[in-house]
């Protein structure tokens, strides 16, 4: 009896820590959409980044070369860029290099694609997309699309900045969790609500908690018909199971799944081919502020902000959730990374990094962890033909590390420079940036 008592209480405070941590995945868009209207150009908020040098033709030069299609170093490999795609890959001795060439000494370091975060909320400040790049990511999801975040993401892409996936807005029921959610009260309603989303250019339909079945049901049915991602939480009155056997295409946060039944929940997972975001980088909120690495940089008001908005205890659940990583993994559960970047104390960039130990600790190997920041999340996003691996014909969003991360994941932090979209941006330029930024909070 003692047992059982036991269980049902660490049971319930569980539940308790998991619906804090989810409801912050979204607690300050109401903020960013107020900012959105405040600024009507996007140029308003963009902090703009500088090539490290102006050339079209890049040459990494005798580098150990991780592609992310096997578990291997190829080293003593020379990588050949021309006008942003991958032109030509061969040991350093074979490889002619252009006249016109930038060459970059790679002799000792490691070229590998750039990294993706599968999970954040864009706010648009000065500074947001350096936080991004100096820790090698090039490449980011947002979580909450809006009408400003889709200019953005034009702008991007014709600046330095991070390549931009978005959802749409969150689609919730009557009375939703969060002001500015699109509430979905009838299927009819969220028909015309899912082809909406892919019509403005969104990427995926978002989904809540406090959808009904049938709603649920039918926004599944639309985006399997237009062909269109559904993402998000697992609504309360839909369940893991039902969210499974639908199909989500991929579960945030863990969202769902229970203590009692997740060896089954994990095998109906890999069965139904649901991704995972975990977004363990969420427990960074339990931490110690002298461990959250980049704090520096965001704006001291912010801070003050999050402050308000820590819960005392809840860091040892952080096991828990690693464990249903673990099984979900072992089960055959596909896996992304993602963090819930600008919630309390997850910094953009950096708490990356942080969500890549984390899934190390929950039982990954190295390879297995960089494949969910890179070749994973370039085939959920039907990217792999772009990005996602160090292959001729690809796009060249790249990073150069001084330290191998298939012998340590920490070593992801080892950045030398990023390349994004082509364009060579070393660690030096962009701290410069990131000093910018300190200087102005």
């Amino acid at each position: 009896m003692k047992g059982s008592m036991k269980l049902a209480s660490k049971i319930m405070f569980f539940i308790v820590i998991t619906s804090l941590l989810l409801l912050a995945g979204c607690n300050n868009q109401e903020e960013t959409n107020q900012r959105e209207s405040q600024n009507a150009s996007d140029h308003q908020n963009s902090q703009e980044i500088e090539p490290s040098v102006e050339t079209t033709t890049v040459v990494f030069q005798n580098v150990n070369l991780i592609t992310m299609t096997e578990d291997k170093v190829l080293e003593n490999y020379s990588v050949v860029i021309k006008e942003g795609i991958i032109a030509e890959i061969g040991e350093f001795q074979t490889v002619n290099i252009p006249e016109d060439a930038l060459i970059i000494e790679g002799e000792g370091k490691y070229l590998m694609p750039g990294l993706v975060d599968m999970h954040v909320h864009l706010w648009r400040y000065g500074g947001e997309d350096t936080l991004y790049l100096v820790n090698g990511i090039t490449s980011v999801q947002n979580m909450w699309g809006n009408p400003g975040l889709l200019n953005t993401r034009k702008f991007n892409d014709r600046r330095l900045g991070p390549r931009i996936f978005t959802t749409g807005p969150i689609m919730d029921g009557p009375l939703p969790i969060w002001p500015g959610s699109k509430v979905l009260e009838t299927p009819e309603v969220a028909r015309k609500a899912v082809i909406a989303v892919q019509e403005e250019g969104y990427d995926a339909v978002k989904v809540y908690e406090k959808l009904s079945l049938e709603v649920y049901e039918e926004i599944m049915k639309t985006a399997e018909e237009i062909g269109i991602k559904v993402v998000g939480h697992v609504p309360r009155e839909v369940g893991i199971r039902k969210a499974l056997e639908l199909g989500q295409d991929s579960i945030e946060h863990l969202s769902g799944y229970t203590l009692e039944n997740i060896e089954n929940e994990a095998e109906l997972t890999a069965e139904n081919n649901v991704w995972n975001t975990p977004t363990l980088a969420l427990f960074n909120i339990f931490k110690e502020e002298n461990e959250i690495e980049g704090l520096e940089y965001i704006d001291p008001r912010q801070i003050e902000t999050w402050r308000r908005r820590k819960p005392d205890g809840g860091y040892e659940y952080l096991e828990i959730r690693q464990n249903f990583v673990r099984i979900i993994h072992e089960k055959g559960g596909k896996l992304l990374a993602g963090t819930d970047a600008n919630n309390p104390f997850v910094v953009p960039g950096f708490s990356l990094h942080n969500e890549l130990e984390y899934l190390a600790d929950a039982g990954l190997t190295p390879y297995e962890v960089l494949k969910t920041a890179t070749y994973n999340p370039a085939e959920f996003l039907g990217q792999l033909d772009k990005l996602g691996t160090v292959e001729v014909g690809k796009e060249a969003d790249l990073i150069l590390l001084s330290e191998n991360p298939l012998e340590d994941i920490k070593n992801t932090r080892s950045v030398e420079g990023t390349m994004a979209r082509g364009v060579w941006l070393t660690h030096e330029s962009l701290q410069r940036e990131l000093d910018k930024l300190k200087r102005s909070n």
